[in-house]
Order: structure tokens, then sequence, then C-alpha cells
């Protein structure tokens, strides 16, 4: 039996309506029905894109078998990683030059297996003090070598407005630039 959402009305099943948290279905949200739950193989890829990428939101752990079936079985997809508890907590800090999109990041405690993915990586931190209270998404570009109990790296910052509208309707994805200093304008 399907029940539609009220939200953005796409059909959802009944292992749909118990199994996916507000944090998924806040990203779900002004989707279009056919864009959401799409079959690939025996799997569903949570969101596909305009221009056909499959979007995997992902809250919970996830092993590395389950990482790489998935990057096997969608091909050409994204990872969208929650990430917002540790960036609020401070644990995942961002290094962001005025005027720049890049940004470095040291995030202590990380998820376990994000090295595994080897599709491209996004990082939603939720609302950032580090941004005035902008909802940012990171994507990582580059790591550095894996320390005990920490990934530090490299990567280019998206609003999450930008990835949204990327996923929705296939606006090209603007970076996030931070503002320069008021004395860096003259």
């Amino acid at each position: 039996m399907l029940t539609t959402c009220p939200e953005c009305g796409a059909d959802l099943g009944p292992s749909r309506v118990r199994g996916e948290g507000p944090w998924n279905q806040d990203w779900r949200r002004r989707l279009r029905a056919n864009q959401q739950f799409v079959p690939r193989g025996e799997l569903e890829g949570d969101v596909l894109t305009p221009c056909g990428h499959i979007v995997e939101l992902q809250y919970g752990t996830l092993s590395r078998i389950d990482i790489e079936y998935r990057e096997r079985v969608y091909g050409t997809m994204v990872w969208l990683f929650f990430a917002c508890k540790a960036h609020r907590e401070g644990r995942l800090r961002l290094g962001m030059a005025p005027g720049r999109p890049h940004a470095n990041f040291a995030w202590i405690r990380p998820r376990q297996t994000i090295d595994a993915c080897r599709r491209p990586v996004y990082l939603d931190l939720g609302e950032s003090d580090q941004a005035d209270g902008l909802h940012l998404v990171l994507r990582i570009n580059r790591c550095h070598p894996k320390q005990s109990g920490r990934l530090s790296g490299s990567g280019i910052l998206y609003t999450a407005e930008a990835f949204h509208n990327w996923m929705a309707h296939g606006l090209p994805l603007t970076p996030f630039i931070s503002e320069a200093p008021d004395h860096a304008l003259a």
C-alpha cells in the first residue's frame, strides 16, 4: 500500500514512512516524485538529479561493503553525508579563506567508512557558526593521510540552497565564497 507524502506528493511505501528521518525528508522537500526512490538493480537511489546522478542521502552509518555495492550499482552518483552534529559540536572545523570557495577541514572522530567512498563526497554541515548561520555543504576534494581518530583535507563549500537546486533542477553548482573582511575591500 502506498501513501502520498503531503509535502512533495511522492508515493511512499511503508518502509519509507517508517525508516526515514527528518534530515532525509528535508532534503527531499520540493523534489518531484519521479526524482525520489529511483530503482537501480536491487536498490533504490534516494534522489535522481536532472543530469542523471544518483544522490545517496546518508544519515546513519554504512559499512564499507554497502558503500562499495551502492557505488557499483548506481554508477554515476554522489554521497551526501549528515555531518551537522559534528560541525555544530566543533568536531568538524573549517578553515575558510575570505573571497575563496576553498576550505580546509579537520574532523575529529569522523565517520569511519568515508574513506571507502570512491564517488564524490559532500558533507551537510548544517547552519554554520563559521558562516553567520548559513546552511553549508562541503565537497571533499582531498584528504590527507588518515591519522587515528582524525580526518583532514580540503574541499569546496556550497550553500544548501545551491546543492538542492542542483539536485532538483540541474542548476550549476555554484560555490559559496566567504566575504572578505571590510578592510580588504579597498
